[in-house]
């Protein structure tokens, strides 16, 4: 160990000024004097030397800690030592290292500013100067376009590129500090994507001459993005075409036409495109009268309908027509072979086979009421009954009007409206009988994240029923539901029904969550709304949140939108769509995972009704076992009050299916990223599953028989095509967006008390301490910590100085003797001058 010089000096110079025949008196606090001044050095020198610590690297998802961020973690490991300097106002920092730089969104939309931002970490970020160079295809070896800005306090900076018209660049980022430091150069891809041109919608109409005139006028009005790019012409047929001029600004058409000399028939044809050039043709005949030919004044068969438009030319005389020319001798509307004059059966079936009066079996009167078959809705009326015309007598009647006939009816005189079952009874379930684990019957469930390679859950109970001594995996599943004000209001623990895996953002622990469920919801017909991030649904209802709760699951756990952290679409980087190379993330049983304490579902969450086999663990869990031959059961809640189903439902022919979502992927082999961007990928298709924009439908279930609309937990798309995950296999779409992408009732998002997860929770598992996660502008905590970058929030990576009471002491003791020496050394002087 070194002691600083002028420390020595200071001691000698005090004893080489010591006489020789001082006191001891003197000489003992003399020493006393250097003591302390030496050891005092000493300290100081441990605080600096203590105080100088690197930050710690943790491990996991991207977390760093160091000092005034709290307790470092398990899985965090010490950095090399640095040296201590100070800023410009002299204060003590860590060692001044070189900026780093963290950039956003790269890919825009046309129409919208290029406005690129990120932020840096830096001692002195308002001291940082960020550089963008910009390289095109035409200027690789020097940007085009270099721009600087500064950050803010915050790290937060922004830049602004004038760039307006479609394509891509390269862009090289380099941040410089207060001390000339400069970051690792970093270099992305900048897209301002094309336009989508649809194919242009035309109207079109004729406009006749005017008096004494020969030109005509094929006039219209053209929707398009770009009218301006439109061109439109008229080809007659076997003449030459005939340009038309369009008015750039409101659309419309004009192309003249000369009635004289112009081909009646021809084809109208229209191209637009200023990026997407598309041409759409029409075929259109001129409204032009012509001379009436013999056919449309003789009448041959003398029926009154002149021959033109007389489909039987060979009417009978003194037989009745219809406008169409026929007579029923001469008609056959059902097809069966028999004239309509001698058919007793007029609506046989095609194929069927009939008698000599036109009825095929299923026609005739098998019960003998008097009434077909056909148009009998009350088969087997008894013999002695007398039926109406419905073929209905008094006892097969339904006087209630529940829709069960009395004779099969248990509960008669039912009130208007309320649902029946079967036997004509009301239907008791209401809502608040979907929920599990209510009452304290929740099962206990085990965190299996040790056994699964992660750390493990020490924040349960050490066994199942034990109490929670915050040592073991095991909890049990809470829900309490009550209805007020018009709401279920539910109240959970955050403890699924099933056994689970953390995985690495270990570990879930029991919190407090409240979710509010309306009980009677309502469409949401205003419209409106924001739709960047559902833009199917054009603003028609709500976009759910793309990260955080959407919905909850029957167990009390919520249900989380599409994307990940990082950006992309969680489930697809599950299936091996994509490689994340931004952050690591694992899901696991039923493809749920936690957010420090809190667990919820990204996919599927069917597994809270399925129970595992002889031999089988929640492991073996795959909705490719559940049941496929009954409907699904309602496995969660929207926040708007619609409920959302397992995958199997009505057919609509009295069958069950696997309902499918209507969005597909951007594939790799067709330029797309597969997921890598999240919901930004996907486009809706219609008719290609089963659900629409928002993944729903109005229709029967076992719950409302007379319908309701509801969500359902798509594992699988309706399209057809195949995806070549990162393996290299050939599998098939996933369905997207798994339980919902909007809100087809009124939502109160802000109305969610557990919309930013909940607080509680007892002690350390295995992974990251129980730190606050980064909150959202609407008041909800995301799940993982690099949405501190899409928030410009940088994190804070600063030292803490504090002096600790040892050397507060030290320096303490250090004055008082500094001035008891002085006033020896003067007393000393003087006696010796005296001597």
């Amino acid at each position: 160990m070194k002691i600083e010089n002028n420390t020595i000096t200071a001691v000698v110079d005090i004893l080489n000024h010591i006489p020789k025949h001082m006191d001891s008196k003197t000489a003992i606090m003399s020493a006393l004097l250097a003591g302390l001044i030496i050891s005092s050095s000493l300290a100081v020198f441990f605080a600096v030397d203590h105080e100088d610590s690197d930050l710690l690297q943790c491990e996991g998802e991207g977390e760093t800690w160091g000092p005034g961020i709290g307790p470092a973690p398990e899985n965090c490991e010490e950095g090399e030592q640095g040296e201590v300097t100070t800023n410009t106002e002299g204060d003590k920092i860590a060692d001044d290292r070189a900026p780093i730089i963290f950039i956003g969104n790269t890919n825009f939309s046309w129409g919208e500013p290029v406005l690129l931002t990120g932020w840096v970490v830096d001692e002195f970020p308002n001291s940082t100067t960020i550089t963008a160079s910009v390289y095109s295809a035409d200027s690789i070896g020097t940007p085009s376009l270099v721009k600087s800005s500064s950050s803010n306090e915050n790290g937060v900076w922004e830049i602004l590129l004038p760039y307006d018209t479609p394509g891509t660049w390269a862009v090289q980022f380099m941040a410089t500090d207060e001390a000339n430091q400069t970051t690792t150069t970093e270099i992305v891809n900048l897209n301002l994507n094309y336009p989508i041109e649809d194919m242009v919608l035309v109207t079109l109409r004729y406009e006749e001459p005017k008096e004494n005139e020969t030109t005509g006028l094929i006039e219209g009005d053209l929707i398009h993005i770009f009218p301006e790019s439109c061109a439109v012409e008229f080809w007659p047929q076997g003449q030459s075409t005939i340009n038309g001029y369009v008015n750039a600004s409101d659309g419309t058409f004009q192309i003249p036409v000369n009635v004289n000399t112009v081909s009646k028939k021809g084809d109208f044809w229209v191209t637009c495109g200023l990026y997407d050039v598309k041409t759409r043709n029409i075929s259109y005949q001129l409204p032009i009268p012509d001379e009436p030919s013999q056919d449309t004044i003789s009448d041959l068969d003398n029926d009154g309908i002149v021959d033109a438009d007389d489909v039987c030319p060979d009417t009978p005389n003194d037989q009745p027509v219809w406008p169409n020319g026929c007579a029923d001798s001469q008609l056959d509307s059902d097809g069966d072979g028999v004239t309509d004059d001698k058919d007793f059966c007029p609506n046989t079936y095609p194929g069927e086979i009939v008698d000599g009066d036109g009825c095929s079996d299923t026609q005739k009167d098998a019960d003998g009421d008097g009434i077909s078959d056909a148009g009998d809705q009350c088969a087997n009326t008894p013999a002695q009954e007398v039926a109406d015309a419905n073929g209905c007598s008094d006892s097969q009647k339904d006087q209630d009007g529940d829709g069960i006939q009395d004779s099969l009816d248990q509960c008669p005189n039912t009130l208007p409206g309320t649902i029946v079952d079967a036997n004509g009874c009301e239907i008791t379930w209401v809502q608040q009988d979907s929920w599990l684990c209510q009452n304290g019957q929740g099962p206990w469930v085990k965190d299996f994240n040790s056994e699964e390679g992660y750390n493990s859950n020490t924040n349960g109970a050490s066994s199942a029923g034990a109490s929670n001594d915050n040592v073991g995996p095991w909890f049990q599943c809470e829900v309490t539901v009550n209805t007020q004000n018009g709401e279920m209001v539910v109240n959970s623990n955050g403890i699924p029904n099933h056994d689970f895996v953390s995985t690495r953002g270990c570990c879930v622990d029991e919190v407090n969550l409240e979710w509010h469920i309306p009980l009677n919801p309502v469409n949401d017909t205003n419209g409106g709304h924001n739709s960047a991030n559902c833009p199917a649904s054009a603003g028609r209802w709500e976009c759910a949140p793309v990260r955080g709760p959407v919905a909850v699951s029957i167990n009390g756990a919520p249900i989380y939108g599409v994307e990940e952290g990082p950006g992309g679409d969680a489930i697809a980087l599950h299936f091996k769509y994509f490689v994340e190379n931004r952050q690591p993330i694992d899901l696991g049983y039923c493809t749920g995972h936690a957010a420090g304490n809190n667990f919820h579902y990204h996919y599927d969450a069917q597994c809270s009704i399925w129970t595992p086999g002889v031999g089988e663990t929640m492991s073996d869990y795959d909705w490719t076992k559940l049941d496929s031959t009954q409907h699904s059961p309602i496995i969660g809640w929207a926040f708007d009050g619609y409920p959302i189903y397992g995958m199997y439902g009505n057919d609509g022919n009295g069958g069950i299916k696997a309902i499918t979502s209507s969005y597909e992927i951007e594939r790799t082999e067709e330029g797309g990223d597969q997921g890598y961007n999240g919901i930004s990928d996907w486009n809706y298709v219609p008719n290609t599953g089963d659900l629409d924009e928002c993944n729903g439908r109005f229709g029967p279930t076992p719950e409302y028989p007379n319908g309701i609309y509801h969500y359902v937990s798509t594992p699988l798309s309706g399209s057809t095509k195949l995806v070549t995950d990162t393996d290299g296999n050939q599998v098939p779409m996933i369905g997207m967006p798994y339980f919902l992408l909007c809100y087809h009732g009124v939502a109160d998002l802000d109305a969610q008390p557990s919309n930013g997860q909940g607080g509680g929770g007892g002690g350390g598992g295995g992974g990251r301490p129980p730190a606050a996660l980064p909150t959202g502008a609407n008041g909800r905590s995301y799940e993982y910590n690099t949405e501190a970058l899409l928030l410009s929030e940088p994190v804070h990576i600063g030292t803490d100085y504090d002096v600790p009471i040892w050397l507060d002491l030290s320096i303490t003791l250090l004055l008082i003797a500094i001035l008891f020496g002085v006033g020896s050394i003067l007393t000393v002087r003087r006696d010796y001058n005296i001597g």
